[in-house]
């Protein structure tokens, strides 16, 4: 007995197995480090240090005051740029019939796409009351002069007067651009509005609302990948949590000291402890295309169209003149 422990004792020590079991202990505290590493970083510093991961429901709603300050300075100060929009926003909400919008945003660089997508609205044959806001002074003007696409236009207080470029995706203009798509959002559904948000190079095959019924959800996004959301194509139901989870969303985006995509932080919460447990429906992929399932760029050909297709989104298009050439190959340009 003693003879065969002090063998497998030798073996043990030998050079080989020690570099063996050195080996084992060196990936087994790198993998360990790398874990604790990673698990410490987060991708937004919400809340000043604290990982939002350690953060349970109660320390969340610690941060309810600070929203509740920011909103106050987006709506209540009757001096404030910000109030005279949101008293815009109120008095249309008065004027309309309905609780329920199309909202895009607009600016010169990309009129021809908010024109053509109006024209597919018409196409469908459903009149849903759109609100177009435009962020410059000779869009507002050229919509406000053309009654034939029937839509309501706002200026937000910080619209440029002159026109506004077609923006190319990432650079900081294109993201403060769409960083402002949660704040208008945010200002109808305190109204008690239903907001269907697009983007302006979108394009509607068929009546998109049969697929926003039902009142098991608070927003219904369309994705870019399986568990990534598109946040240029959203459907947001008036409830508590949506209202919260808008501020919560704004308020990042305005002290963030990174300028980050508004769609990079919407993912970011929603994978998180901070979402305040809103309710997302995921959109189809085969019902609310992107330019990634619905053009094949290699052959040039448009492909997975079919009588289900109802809303396409030209996400994965870079800039303005690849976006027109996919949609006149795909022969969804209406404008002359």
């Amino acid at each position: 007995m003693t003879n065969h422990l002090c063998c497998s004792m030798s073996k043990l020590l030998s050079a080989r197995c020690l570099c063996r079991t050195a080996l084992v202990v060196l990936f087994s505290v790198t993998f360990a480090s790398v874990g604790l590493w990673m698990h410490s970083k987060t991708l937004l510093d919400v809340t000043r240090g604290v990982p939002p991961e350690s953060l349970n429901e109660t320390s969340f709603l610690r941060h309810e005051a600070e929203f509740e300050k920011q909103d106050h300075l987006l709506t209540v100060k009757p001096s404030s740029r910000a109030s005279s929009f949101a008293d815009e926003v109120r008095a249309l909400a008065k004027a309309l019939p309905e609780r329920k919008i199309v909202l895009t945003t607009t600016n010169s660089g990309f009129l021809d796409f908010t024109q053509n997508m109006l024209l597919s609205i018409q196409r469908v044959g459903i009149h849903p009351e759109v609100v177009v806001i435009c962020e410059d002074t000779t869009t507002y003007k050229t919509l406000r002069l053309n009654d034939s696409y029937g839509v309501h236009v706002l200026k937000p207080p910080n619209a440029i007067p002159e026109a506004g470029e077609a923006l190319s995706f990432g650079v900081h203009d294109y993201v403060t651009f769409i960083n402002n798509r949660p704040k208008y959002t945010h200002e109808f559904i305190k109204q008690g509005f239903e907001v269907f948000f697009i983007d302006s190079d979108t394009f509607w095959f068929n009546d998109p609302f049969p697929y926003f019924k039902g009142d098991q959800y608070d927003v219904a996004f369309m994705r870019d990948y399986r568990r990534v959301f598109n946040a240029g194509v959203g459907f947001y139901r008036p409830t508590n949590r949506t209202e919260y989870f808008l501020r919560f969303w704004i308020w990042i985006l305005e002290t963030q000291p990174k300028h980050r995509q508004d769609q990079h932080v919407l993912n970011y919460l929603l994978s998180s402890k901070l979402n305040a447990g809103i309710k997302v429906r995921s959109l189809s992929f085969q019902v609310f295309p992107t330019g990634k399932i619905l053009y094949d760029w290699d052959h040039e050909v448009c492909r997975n169209v079919t009588k289900k297709t109802t809303f396409f989104h030209a996400a994965f298009i870079p800039n303005h003149d690849n976006k027109k050439k996919v949609f006149d190959i795909c022969k969804i340009w209406l404008l002359n």
